[in-house]
């Protein structure tokens, strides 16, 4: 099952998740480092969490959700090039290789 949550904490161990329906917060849960990239979060910023069985102890947080925020940085591929941009700049994959 998909869900749509709120941060309510994050921990050493992982991101506890408020969903607004039930008003329940999970237990802290892992995150998914998508190609090893850790992900940070604030609280109360939108997550999309994948439960592997109807309860809230089993899942993973699979991202953030935007809906009309512009994230702070991100990662594209453009014509088969990796690059990074935030708000001081981008840089590709390869320029931080040639350094």
């Amino acid at each position: 099952m998909i869900r749509i949550g709120f941060v309510s904490s994050i921990g050493s161990g992982g991101v506890s998740v408020t969903y607004p329906d039930t008003g329940k917060t999970t237990t802290e849960l892992p995150v998914l480092a998508f190609a090893g990239i850790k992900q940070t979060f604030e609280k109360d910023d939108a997550v999309v969490v994948a439960h592997m069985s109807n309860d809230n102890s089993t899942a993973v947080i699979l991202g953030k959700f935007y809906a009309g925020d512009d994230p702070k940085a991100e990662i594209n591929v453009s014509n088969g090039v990796l690059n990074f941009k935030d708000k001081s700049g981008s840089i590709s994959l390869a320029e931080i290789i040639a350094k």
